[in-house]
């Protein structure tokens, strides 16, 4: 979702934002995929086969520019609420450590994108009200 974002943008900060985003959640989902393989589970079975991720891997952000930081701000609470729910859940110690420090990156991500997006808003109803 993010690469697609990525794509998408003619800002400079706009796409880097994007790409970061899009690095860490390869780190993440290669964190938890070790996490399932610890647990004997196959990462296909629950992730790939998902009909919900292959919609979303389907889907392209190029609707509007503008929907790409809200379609991604929308997904990253999302994960941040399914995310503070498996920390009350799972009380590994190790686990907990892995769980906070992607808690962390997700914040601070719907923190900037929050941002980003207001900005986007902004331009597009200051760019609509001067039609």
């Amino acid at each position: 979702m993010y690469l697609n974002a990525a794509e998408r943008q003619d800002l400079p900060a706009f796409k880097r934002f994007f790409n970061q985003q899009a690095i860490y959640r390869n780190s993440m989902f290669y964190d938890f995929s070790n996490l399932l393989t610890e647990h004997g589970i196959e990462v296909e079975d629950v992730i790939l086969k998902s009909p919900d991720i292959r919609q979303l891997m389907m889907t392209t952000l190029g609707r509007d520019k503008k929907n790409s930081f809200a379609e991604c701000l929308s997904q990253d609470q999302l994960f941040k609420i399914n995310l503070e729910e498996l920390i009350q859940v799972d009380l590994t110690e190790k686990n907990v450590l892995i769980y906070q420090k992607h808690l962390a990156k997700i914040d601070a991500s719907i923190e900037e994108n929050d941002l980003f997006s207001t900005e986007v808003s902004a331009k597009a109803f200051s760019t609509f009200g001067s039609l």
